[in-house]
């Protein structure tokens, strides 16, 4: 259609420009007129038409243009990721994998199988210039969501989780005053619960035993430049929706960056954590430290945490109750790892980590050795090395060897105890 109508405008063009000069001048006013009416009505005709190609996905000529999805004004800048993780994991201590379940880990402790550790799901609207609103929400499903699951937030044996649900605001206050109101991943740790983020497959002792996985409540940031950035905030608790006793905990963040290259991030969280029990306090101090030393492609990490609990019976996690009896000394634990990653190729990288753990009265993972006797201190070392391989844009695979050495006989072998633990994992993650 479109080439007639501007074959026709041609040939009107060349008949106006070939009339004689003593044609009538209305004559050739007209034709102009009709011309200029011929070309108003030409746009007009092209712009319905790619309108119809743009909410339709009808085809001009050889060339199909995709269908628009048209979203609501207030979720305009919508973004959507995730990633599903399957995973193999074989521990060489032959346990039977119905009854055995690895001493200071949880993540990984399939003794011989296949696990669903997780699908996840997030949409998040991040604040803009023009819009200072913003919300994200994170759908959690899989084995990993029975571990991660919130108190309150419907059966703790659901294979699903909402790990967050937040509303994001940005107060016109200096470089901007930003506000987090919700359920949101805790501040604490050098790792994450999203597997594709970390260097190695399982997760670290401290990552388990030491921080909480998640809050509810209120959180306010405030950027300091090329300097870093401090967070503070109010929140009901470790690992809750719902606050368990009267008591509110503080939670906080400051992140620098005193040197290129160098990032230092002191994470804290203190308040009362026992259901029912508002006067003994947690409290966790946690400090990350990330390092690009001058070796291309080498990227360093140290984490170290040190915690405090208040009116806690030695080998027995805490309860309101317990606090109630006399000669309940304070728990305390502390722990440190070190990691190193190198990146051998584009594709290829390994990454090593090295860490231990002290809990200085069992009160974090509350093992027991041989017959069943309760320990009253324990310390586990652990040495973990993954290789990982880019299969594709979207997809990773890891392989990964990890030796645990306890200073007591803790780890189940058969039928008896033993004091070390070996353990191999293949993983395969596809992320977006």
């Amino acid at each position: 259609m479109r080439r007639w109508l501007a074959a026709g405008m041609v040939g009107l063009g060349l008949l106006a420009g070939g009339l004689p000069a003593q044609a009538d001048d209305a004559d050739t006013a007209a034709l102009k007129s009709e011309i200029e009416m011929l070309k108003d009505r030409l746009s007009r005709l092209e712009g319905q038409l790619g309108q119809a190609q743009l909410k339709g996905g009808v085809e001009m000529g050889e060339k199909p243009v995709p269908a628009l999805l048209e979203l609501p004004s207030g979720l305009a800048g919508l973004q959507m990721s995730g990633y599903a993780d399957i995973a193999y994991d074989f521990s060489f201590n032959e346990a039977d994998p119905a009854t055995t379940a690895t001493v200071g880990r949880a993540f990984d402790n399939e003794s011989d199988g296949f696990t669903p550790h997780a699908f996840e799901l997030a949409f998040e609207k991040p604040i803009t210039d023009e819009m200072p609103l913003g919300f994200r929400t994170d759908l959690f499903f899989g084995d990993d969501a029975e571990l991660i699951h919130s108190t309150g937030a419907g059966a703790s044996a659901d294979q699903f989780d909402l790990q967050q649900a937040y509303i994001t605001a940005r107060a016109p206050i200096g470089d901007g005053l930003d506000f987090k109101v919700g359920k949101f991943v805790t501040l604490l740790g050098a790792e994450v619960i999203e597997s594709p983020a970390n260097w190695n497959y399982s997760r670290s002792l401290m990552f388990m035993n030491s921080i909480p996985f998640t809050h509810t409540g209120a959180l306010a940031s405030y950027p300091l430049g090329e300097w870093g950035s401090v967070t503070t905030g109010v929140v009901n608790g470790w690992d809750i929706v719902d606050d368990n006793n009267k008591a509110k905990s503080l939670i906080g963040n400051l992140t620098l960056t005193p040197v290129e290259d160098l990032t230092l991030s002191f994470n804290g969280i203190t308040g009362a954590e026992r259901a029912g029990d508002s006067r003994n306090d947690r409290t966790v101090l946690d400090i990350v430290a990330t390092w690009t030393p001058p070796i291309e492609h080498l990227t360093l990490m140290a984490n170290y945490d040190f915690g405090h609990e208040s009116g806690v019976r030695q080998g027995t996690a805490p309860t309101a109750a317990a606090a109630t009896r006399k000669g309940f000394e304070p728990a305390e634990w502390t722990g440190l790892a070190l990691y190193a990653k190198y990146d051998l190729t584009d594709a290829w990288s390994l990454a090593g980590r090295m860490e231990w753990f002290d809990d200085k009265d069992n009160a974090r993972i509350g093992a027991t050795s041989i017959g069943g006797s309760t320990l009253d201190d324990l310390d586990i070392y652990a040495y973990t090395l993954t290789s990982q391989w880019k299969l594709h844009e979207h997809v990773l695979a890891r392989l990964e060897y990890r030796h645990d050495k306890a200073d007591e006989r803790v780890f189940l072998r058969d039928e008896t105890f033993s004091d070390y633990l070996d353990t191999v994992a293949a993983e395969l993650v596809y992320h977006f």
